[in-house]
């Protein structure tokens, strides 16, 4: 039987992001491996997971923020071990330092035949990137691109930039997609989830949903709810902290100072009803491959207010469906909060919102993987 081998920093991602890419594969006859560090919060569940999906799992003790360390040397080795045991006729990697350490690792694989994807959910350099981090992350993937048969790009300033790499093929596809209907159509009681969300029928419900991290920038919002002065606005975030900084800390002790009402909710399984009683989505990440969530929220109707980088672009037009905001211009986020108070603008962006996220629904990404498979692969 073939065998294909799919990479990832995290095992997590695998359940959130590639069920559908190992369902394909699975059904193209090949046994699917995978690759990741299970050793993380959140993962609880992944051993099972695999189990169910009947996926081979290998622990590889993968960083997922530390390029250059003892802990990327570890995961080199291993890595090297598991192409000595087994060889894989598709090895499809995923996330920066794991597909580096893979791509890297795996050349001798490829020279006897394996075929080579990496899929950058977000190239670390951007438009808006320091000069360092360009530098650094374009000098890296440069190099790794030579070691590759094809990148995946789900992002339009992403696919231009790789197409200025080594790799002879580019793709893009629009993203791991969204089941757009199941925020679309979702019926609730709004006012009776929001009592039960401890919000009144006249209080403004911000929404972020993410992880916390200083990637997401939740600061901003909390900021610029200060500026805006809106009466009784509440600021909600769905998502854990997944790194060890201080994130969670940072940001209540923020919101306590500019007097915020902050509500973390932690990880939650109801994210199409709580959309449905927000009145403002935000999405103020620094980088965003894309930002599913954000996607989830204009599904769900809502307009949404973001940063002007990377992937959001992609769906957010001003005075459309939200409006682009400089990530670091709390000035900004607060006069566009200030604009979507008005219950009657919001109404009217609905249907744009519903509209701007129809092209990354799950079908279309499905359609435009089981293409890129069936063309390499075969």
């Amino acid at each position: 039987m073939k065998k294909a081998l799919i990479v990832t920093a995290l095992a997590r991602f695998t359940k959130s992001f590639l069920t559908n890419d190992i369902i394909t594969l699975q059904k193209m006859g090949y046994e699917v491996h995978c690759a990741a560090n299970i050793h993380h919060a959140g993962a609880e569940c992944m051993l099972a997971y695999f189990e169910e999906m009947n996926v081979i799992f290998h622990q590889i003790d993968f960083s997922s923020s530390k390029p250059l360390s003892s802990e990327t040397l570890k995961a080199y080795k291993q890595m090297a071990k598991l192409f000595k045991k087994e060889h894989f006729d598709l090895i499809h990697c995923h996330t920066p330092i794991a597909g580096a350490i893979a791509r890297f690792a795996g050349r001798r694989q490829r020279k006897a035949g394996s075929i080579v994807i990496y899929t950058t959910h977000g190239f670390y350099f951007h438009k808006h990137s320091s000069k360092k981090t360009w530098i650094v992350f374009h000098t890296i993937e440069d190099m790794m691109s030579r070691y590759c048969d094809a990148i995946i790009t789900i992002n339009r300033e992403d696919y231009e930039n790789a197409k200025k790499l080594h790799c002879r093929k580019v793709f893009y596809i629009p993203g791991v997609g969204v089941d757009t209907k199941r925020f679309r159509d979702i019926d609730i009681d709004r006012s009776a989830y929001r009592k039960m969300l401890g919000i009144r029928d006249n209080q403004l419900l911000v929404l972020a949903v993410g992880e916390l991290s200083h990637r997401k920038n939740h600061q901003i919002v909390v900021k610029a709810l200060a500026k805006a002065q809106i009466p009784g606005a509440v600021f909600m975030v769905c998502g854990n902290a997944m790194t060890s900084a201080n994130t969670k800390e940072e940001l209540e002790q923020l919101a306590k100072e500019v007097g915020i009402d902050l509500r973390l909710m932690g990880l939650r399984d109801d994210i199409p009803q709580i959309c449905k009683c927000a009145d403002i989505g935000v999405m103020p990440s620094t980088r965003e491959g894309l930002g599913l969530s954000g996607i989830e929220m204009l599904a769900a109707g809502l307009p949404v207010i973001a940063s002007n980088v990377h992937g959001i672009v992609d769906y957010i037009t001003d005075d459309v469906d939200g409006y682009l905001c400089d990530p670091f211009d709390e000035n900004a986020f607060a006069k566009a909060i200030s604009k979507l108070a008005d219950e009657n603008l919001r109404k009217s962006m609905i249907e744009n919102c519903e509209k701007a996220a129809e092209p990354f629904d799950v079908e279309h990404s499905k359609k435009a993987m089981q293409d890129i498979y069936f063309e390499m692969l075969n």
